[in-house]
C-alpha cells in the first residue's frame, strides 16, 4: 500500500489534521453566515458601513490567525 515510511507518516498526519477539523465547532450555521455576509454587503452598498478592500481582508485574516495562536 505505502511504498516507503515517509508516505505512511504523511498519511497519518493528514488523518490527524482532518480529525482536528471535524472536532471544531462553528459559531453559527453556514446559512446564517451567508445571510450575515449578505447583510454586510447591503450595508456597504447603501453607504452605512465603510467599504473594505481585499488587502484589508487579508490583513485581518493574518491578524486573526496571530491572535488565535496566542
Amino acid at each position: 500500500m505505502f511504498e516507503n515510511r515517509d508516505e505512511l507518516i504523511f498519511e497519518e498526519k493528514e488523518v490527524q489534521i482532518m480529525g482536528m477539523t471535524i472536532e471544531q465547532t462553528r459559531p453559527c450555521t453556514i446559512s446564517e453566515s451567508i445571510i450575515q455576509s449578505c447583510k454586510e454587503m447591503k450595508s456597504m452598498r447603501e453607504g452605512r458601513t465603510p467599504k473594505r478592500s481585499l488587502s484589508e481582508l487579508f490583513e485581518n485574516i493574518e491578524r486573526w490567525s496571530k491572535e488565535e495562536k496566542e
